[in-house]
């Protein structure tokens, strides 16, 4: 699989856990998603969801500044997820940063509403300066 896919179960994972109203482990949810996933990529995966979950507060405050005019409860949950992995690829991974945008505008593309992916380029832009 390539690092797209892996991100957009990342992202799935996220959600999952997120909207779900039983508790499920990590390994659950991404279970849930893909049979059989073991290995490096299973790895990235489960490292990535456990690091934004464990850092949800410290990644909302980081891009909450640049929301204009936005509160953070106001945001579609898909937004704020989004948002949320892309902060954290930007702050803790060696990821170039291009990369980062391009795949949260494109994850935005087909699991947020119309337009968003401008909003989420927009959010990301500022938080890059």
């Amino acid at each position: 699989m390539k690092r797209t896919e892996l991100r957009e179960i990342v992202f799935k994972t996220l959600y999952q856990l997120e909207n779900n109203k039983i508790e499920l482990s990590v390994e659950e949810a991404i279970n849930y998603l893909v049979d059989d996933f073991k290995g490096e990529q299973y790895l990235y995966v489960k490292n990535f969801v456990k690091e934004v979950i464990d850092k949800k507060e410290e990644l909302d405050e980081i891009f909450i500044p640049h929301l204009k005019k936005w509160t953070l409860e106001r945001l579609l949950k898909t937004d704020r997820i989004i948002l949320r992995m892309a902060t954290y690829e930007l702050n803790y991974t060696d990821t170039p940063q291009k990369v980062i945008f391009n795949e949260a505008v494109e994850i935005a593309k087909v699991y947020s509403d119309d337009e968003h992916y401008k909003f989420i380029n927009g959010v990301l832009s500022s938080l890059s300066k």
